[in-house]
């Protein structure tokens, strides 16, 4: 069996799977040799966008990159998908479908499908049980309380767009595959055809902060203004680029840590800092944050499933009112360009030690985190035949 599937009253949905190695003939045959290195990944992240463009299907589709340090070190790479249907039949035929689109990787990628069930599955459920390790990599918040009255609400949110540098995510390899116990990254992306009304609550938004960033004048009768709001400052050029990335190709992303000991923070936060760089002039579009025993269920719910339930205490970062709808879905929401910074295929440099868990350098298969739990993980899918064939 190649799929796994969990049926339901409501239809039924399949995962598939692909496993992912650097190209050994970019790395040993000299193919770059005399580029720089900072040419080769801003090569390789050109490729990866392509790739990305070429997949943008907003039919409900989901696909994730799984980067895990296995007990016999290294690091493994696995490209998981997921796709609904109205019956197990439909949904399989729809994810191995999905799963042979995607096949079609960056050169500098080599690819070959999970046809094992029990590799797909320990690749999709990496461990016995959900880790008391939990952590989320988001898109920075920023809020204020608003010092103009002339507006309809009091409170300012607006969320940073990431950098999207081709920056090498080396450091962050290597930090994995240092890490004491089995640790998982998974970088989830959901193509998403933003609808009219956020692009009409976006338009309004940027309008309104907009205003607020000139001066005001509360009462006609009296010729005295009021300054500039100072977070509608610096809100109105992050709603002016929500807008871009809403008319274009857009994503939903969710990047998830877990490990089996403590909340992997340090690595969740080299990984914030890779996707989007601080600088001079910028203080980092992603944080990191450690998710609270209350949601880590439902955390655990999102790896095992691809999903991307929503967690309150793990994403609302400290804002002091419940988000809208509207503005969870900008919480997450990134073009292409933002996408493939942090969706990126593993690859190795020349005449560095490698990274990762091949199969030329061993002719067993990649190392597995964990043996597949006898009993079943009660937050994972419940799975059940799924390929007809």
């Amino acid at each position: 069996m190649s799929v796994l599937v969990s049926a339901g009253p409501q239809g039924a949905w399949a995962w598939a799977g692909l496993r992912l190695e650097p190209e050994p003939a970019i790395s040993e045959n000299g193919a770059h040799v005399g580029l720089p290195e900072a040419q080769r990944r801003i090569e390789a992240a050109s490729l990866e966008q392509v790739w990305l463009s070429q997949h943008w299907r907003p039919d409900g589709r989901s696909f994730e990159l799984r980067y895990a340090r296995p007990p016999g070190g290294g690091v493994s790479c696995t490209l998981l998908c997921r796709m609904h249907g109205r019956d197990a039949a439909s949904a399989s035929a729809a994810a191995l479908a999905l799963r042979d689109a995607l096949s079609s990787a960056p050169r500098h990628v080599r690819v070959q499908p999970i046809e094992d069930s029990q590799e797909l599955h320990t690749a999709l459920v990496p461990f016995e049980r959900a880790p008391g390790g939990l952590a989320e990599v988001r898109k920075r918040l920023t809020w204020a309380w608003l010092n103009r009255r002339d507006t309809d609400f009091s409170l300012g949110v607006a969320v940073s767009p990431l950098v999207g540098d081709a920056v090498s995510w080396e450091p962050v390899w290597d930090a994995l595959a240092r890490q004491a116990d089995p640790t998982v990254i998974g970088v989830c992306l959901e193509p998403y055809a933003p609808p009219q009304d956020l692009h009409s609550y976006l338009r309004f938004l940027a309008q309104e902060y907009g205003r607020l960033c000139r001066p005001g004048q509360p009462n006609p009768i009296y010729q005295q203004y009021i300054a500039p709001d100072p977070f509608a400052l610096r809100a109105a050029p992050l709603y002016q680029d929500a807008l871009r990335v809403c008319s274009g190709r857009a994503y939903r992303m969710r990047i998830s840590l877990a490990a089996v000991g403590a909340a992997p923070l340090h690595l969740a936060e080299l990984l914030a800092a890779t996707i989007s760089p601080l600088n001079a002039t910028f203080d980092g579009g992603a944080v990191a944050r450690a998710v609270p025993p209350p949601e880590s269920e439902a955390a655990w719910t999102n790896v095992t499933g691809l999903h991307r339930t929503w967690l309150d205490a793990a994403y609302r970062q400290e804002v002091p009112q419940p988000l809208g709808e509207r503005e969870k879905v900008l919480a997450d929401l990134v073009d292409l360009p933002q996408a493939s910074a942090a969706f990126r295929f593993p690859y190795e440099i020349p005449g560095r030690p490698p990274l990762f868990v091949t199969t030329r350098r061993s002719e067993a298969p990649p190392a597995r985190p964990a043996s597949v739990p006898v009993q079943g993980d009660p937050h994972a899918p419940t799975f059940g035949p799924g390929d007809p064939s």
